[in-house]
């Protein structure tokens, strides 16, 4: 690994450039949105079908309508949304 002393950078110029490489790699983790099965999301998310039914219902979940499948498919981004209920143990 190479230091900032061999480059000759300030400590203000290595944290610019370090913003920089964060703010791509954000940037470009945002992008990938995966497109999940229901089953998938339901795994996913570990929470049950009326938890997933309520958030469709109430606009957190949105179906996506994929060409050439059958069922819909919902966002990765949408599906990690959704909070999970905690079960009271009595």
């Amino acid at each position: 690994m190479e230091s900032i002393l061999l480059h000759k950078i300030t400590m203000d110029e290595f944290f610019e450039r370090l913003r920089a490489i964060i703010k791509e790699e954000v940037k470009l983790a945002l992008q990938q949105d995966q497109l999940l099965t229901k089953e998938g999301a339901l795994k996913m998310a570990g929470i049950s079908n009326s938890v997933f039914l309520k958030a469709i219902n109430e606009g957190i979940v949105k179906p996506q309508l994929v060409k050439g499948r059958k069922k819909a498919m919902y966002l990765e981004s949408e599906v990690l949304k959704i909070e999970k209920r905690k079960g009271s143990k009595s």
